[in-house]
């Protein structure tokens, strides 16, 4: 009998333990109950699975959705080298836009011209004129357009943003914040158009002439420019000459996009660079572009500039086989000494030169000369020459690569220049 209380007892007690388990024990919506008005845990997959909301660049980095009404030509599929972007708007005295589409047709090779394609995208207002100035193109160039090389295009006026009411930034003028926001949003069309056409995008004007053979000149500065770049510019002068990578595109339409209203493009451009970590503007010299319009398209008001380090013919640089630059001269800013090893245009600055100071070149590979040309300073700094120096040629390199262990003096430097022909005849065969 009184096992059976005790049994009865622990029972009862077992019970009540359990109830109180219960009652205490956290059920799910305890631990961890989700919201049911959370917009992320509307999917079951959400709570159940590692998924992305949006892929940058896939959802941010590919090309707008802009509609484009094409006037002439058509994209080919094939991927070319450079496309040269062109916005342009009638003005109400001269237009350029022939002439600067001949210039970069007449400029170029035929090797050339197989790796450029020329995009005008035509931004007045009103479609018939667009459509005329199409037709005037066609008349001109219908080899080019036939052969894929030129594509002429336009898009619609309620696909831009509000043009009218905007802030007057800089006390300009409403008319004027209307023309440079207009010209902002003219650029992000047609550089988001260009995305995936070519390797390089290079921004042009509607009033230029090119030197001859530009391609050639850029395609030979961008492979031997080792370091990163955002922006190359080939010409002093606002939007003319400014080259961009092509996966730079739909980020710099957006950028234009998202700042339409606050600055002119060209402000917005250097922001654009410096953005991506560019400290300061890259520029190639002599500038391979010359502005050549006498009125603006902003009121038809007079604007003569001219960049003056325009060269239309580009010297022809001698041969250059593979060598290694050294020097213990002070070098200022990033013009470093590998800049002379390469083919084209391109120089090494020094600052604070000292007697005894040297600058070598180490050719790879052992070679015969005929002509030396060294020229010192530059139109922008006339007196920046060397004053005075001497050369000579150099035989059995060292260990180290860097000298050699036999020289023989060949001249000296006279007003900051060096020029000797028949190298041959002054010991010029087997040069290191």
């Amino acid at each position: 009998m009184r096992r059976h209380h005790v049994w009865k007892l622990l029972w009862v007690s077992c019970f009540v333990m359990c109830v109180i388990m219960l009652i205490r024990s956290p059920g799910p919506a305890d631990i961890n109950c989700p919201d049911p008005s959370d917009p992320y845990l509307q999917k079951a997959e959400f709570i159940h699975q590692d998924v992305h909301l949006f892929d940058v660049e896939r959802d941010a980095y590919e090309t707008l959705n802009i509609p484009y009404k094409y006037l002439l030509g058509s994209p080919s599929g094939t991927k070319r080298f450079l496309s040269i972007g062109i916005s342009s708007v009638k003005r109400n005295k001269d237009n350029y836009l022939l002439t600067t589409i001949k210039s970069i047709f007449t400029h170029s090779s035929h090797e050339e011209l197989d790796q450029l394609l020329v995009v005008v995208y035509l931004a007045n207002t009103k479609h018939t004129e667009n459509r005329e100035i199409a037709e005037d193109i066609e008349k001109h160039f219908p080899s080019e357009i036939a052969a894929g090389q030129l594509i002429v295009i336009s898009s619609y006026l309620n696909a831009y943003p509000p043009l009218d009411g905007l802030k007057r930034n800089f006390n300009d003028q409403p008319n004027r914040v209307k023309f440079r926001s207009k010209q902002n949003v003219d650029y992000a069309f047609l550089v988001n158009f260009c995305a995936n056409l070519s390797q390089y995008y290079l921004m042009l004007e509607d009033d230029v002439t090119c030197s001859i053979n530009f391609l050639t000149s850029i395609k030979t500065y961008i492979e031997q420019y080792k370091r990163p770049w955002t922006t190359i510019t080939f010409s002093n002068l606002g939007y003319i000459g400014k080259l961009y990578h092509n996966e730079d595109l739909t980020k710099l339409a957006r950028f234009l996009l998202l700042f339409y209203d606050e600055m002119p493009c060209d402000w917005l451009l250097d922001l654009f660079y410096k953005s991506k970590a560019q400290g300061e503007i890259i520029q190639f010299k002599p500038s391979l572009f010359q502005h050549i319009g006498e009125f603006s398209s902003f009121q038809g008001s007079f604007n003569k500039l001219k960049d003056k380090d325009f060269v239309e013919v580009v010297e022809q640089y001698g041969d250059h086989p593979p060598a290694s630059c050294f020097t213990d001269i002070e070098v200022f800013k990033d013009n470093t000494p590998d800049h002379v090893c390469f083919a084209g245009p391109g120089f090494f600055w020094g600052i604070d030169i000292n007697v005894n100071n040297y600058f070598t070149m180490i050719f790879h590979n052992s070679i015969n000369i005929e002509r030396i040309n060294i020229i010192t300073g530059t139109p922008d700094h006339p007196n920046d020459v060397l004053k005075s120096g001497y050369i000579q040629l150099g035989r059995h390199k060292t260990k180290e690569k860097k000298s050699c262990e036999m020289f023989s003096t060949i001249g000296n430097f006279q007003n900051g220049t060096f020029v000797l022909n028949h190298t041959d005849s002054a010991a010029g065969e087997s040069i290191d």
